[in-house]
């Protein structure tokens, strides 16, 4: 293709770089973007990968000629085991268009807003565990709590199910979910897999194996067993995820066709078992980690950005001026804590590792001609750090996404979500989580640094997600009302 790039070892490619490197690594995304611009190529094994970062390339890529670069990952690299293989993020084609079609109602602005009284009450409760932290002086772990909020608002907006994650961590679902979200990346399965995909694909296809546990994905699919017996026998429909995708679940129970095939209902393409358990647990998976990093970082800048806080502080207190719970009018009131938000998940991208496409036919590309399964990477962690996009930019400054700034701005910059047609199906129902949570923490407390606070924060270099190596350790006090 003609593009600059560092030099492969053989059959293995940046094998090593990788290992070293892990997941995390805006400094050294920003310093390959300096040395080779901003297209690049690399291999991952023995794949290449073509690294973009130019913002109208992307667009390009991700939005005009989408029909072009419409699937995530080449069918290489995709393995069609279960539930993996039926990810609405792994699907492609009419399959992921009929099962996006299905998903998309469960985000809309009337769904969402059914979802706020689930939202308060968790919130409510996470508000509850910060405040004991603010009784007793001693300092917390953000992401404890704040992974504890978001379990608890996952398990009832998306499976219908009611939790106390940090009052009963011995709860199944609780044990379960947690069971599947430890994705060893540092297993030798996985980088068999990543440096030959073609060995390695069928022969895991083969024994079923799964980056998440059977175990799990046998009791997620006993949540929906349930669900579908309540429905079959009268019971009251919940506003939740699974509920919305068992009611496009048209199996009878009569019919014992193989669940693993989907079934044509007309002209229309029902949801199999397979699909509405795998993308239940999808839901899990990436709203999780996602949200609960995001929140629990968002603490941790404004417990150094006091200013910050301050403006926040006043803000809620105005919104929610004689409310006890934040309603849809409030939501979008509560611009500058979005601001914060914003600018935490421009610091720390959840997704960073994810946002890949694979063009499934040959395509010319501002003038770069693009071959047929060639795999595009955004190097997110190098966009969301370059001096050149955001001066100053490991600098905290919610003021970076005031309207008129985000106006002015490319929206290739900032890039948490993705982008084009396969964006983050939930990105709006994320943004409602974190905004709910924290505006009921900061209704009733002040978040501050304490001894074990770590600046800056290290990130864990082997995890999907970027995690803090020793937690994101605050304190809480009680907020003088005498303040705003």
């Amino acid at each position: 293709m003609g593009v600059p790039g560092p030099r492969p070892w053989p059959v293995i490619g940046d094998f090593f770089g990788q290992m070293i490197r892990g997941f995390w690594a805006p400094d050294y995304q920003v310093q390959m973007m300096r040395q080779y611009g901003e297209v690049y190529g690399v291999f991952s094994g023995s794949n290449p990968v073509l690294m973009v970062s130019d913002p109208e390339m992307l667009r390009e890529i991700f939005v005009k000629q989408f029909h072009k670069f419409s699937r995530r990952n080449p069918e290489s690299m995709t393995l069609r085991t279960t539930p993996q293989g039926r990810y609405l993020i792994n699907l492609s084609g009419e399959d992921w268009k009929n099962v996006r079609t299905t998903l998309t109602p469960a985000f809309s602005s009337g769904k969402l807003k059914l979802m706020l009284e689930q939202l308060n009450r968790c919130a409510n409760i996470l508000a509850e565990k910060v405040g004991e932290s603010a009784k007793t002086g001693k300092p917390f772990k953000a992401r404890e709590l704040t992974g504890g909020f978001t379990m608890d608002a996952i398990a009832s907006t998306a499976f219908g199910t009611e939790i106390d994650s940090q009052g009963n961590p011995e709860d199944p679902f609780v044990i379960h979910g947690k069971q599947g979200l430890k994705f060893d990346f540092k297993n030798p399965v996985v980088w068999l897999f990543i440096c030959f995909p073609k060995i390695m694909k069928p022969i895991l296809e083969a024994i079923n194996w799964d980056f998440f546990p059977k175990k799990s994905y046998k009791f997620f699919e006993s949540v929906f067993d349930q669900l579908m017996a309540m429905r079959h026998h009268g019971g009251i429909e919940r506003v939740d995820f699974m509920q919305l995708m068992a009611n496009a679940h048209k199996e009878k129970e009569e019919d014992k066709e193989d669940m693993g095939e989907v079934k044509v209902q007309g002209q229309r393409k029902a949801l199999t078992k397979a699909d509405v358990v795998s993308n239940g647990i999808l839901f899990f998976l990436a709203g999780y980690d996602t949200t609960s990093l995001t929140m629990a970082y968002t603490m941790y800048n404004l417990a150094l950005n006091q200013e910050a806080q301050d403006n926040v502080i006043r803000e809620v207190d105005d919104v929610m001026e004689g409310k006890d719970d934040i309603d849809n009018e409030a939501l979008g009131q509560l611009t500058y804590l979005e601001m914060c938000i914003m600018e935490t998940l421009r610091l720390y991208p959840p997704g960073a590792n994810v946002m890949t496409r694979c063009c499934v036919e040959d395509a010319v590309v501002n003038g770069l001609s693009i071959p047929k399964g060639m795999t595009i990477l955004v190097p997110i962690q190098g966009i969301h750090y370059d001096p050149e996009r955001w001066p100053e930019p490991k600098k905290f400054i919610p003021e970076r996404f005031t309207k008129e700034e985000r106006e002015k701005r490319n929206p290739f910059h900032w890039l948490p979500f993705g982008a084009g047609p396969r964006n983050c199906i939930g990105m709006r129902l994320a943004m409602m989580e974190a905004k709910i949570g924290l505006a009921k923490v900061f209704m009733k407390y002040r978040i501050l640094p304490c001894a074990e606070t770590q600046v800056p924060l290290k990130i864990k270099k082997h995890e999907v997600f970027p995690a803090a190596e020793d937690g994101v350790m605050l304190k809480a006090t009680p907020r003088d009302k005498s303040e705003n």
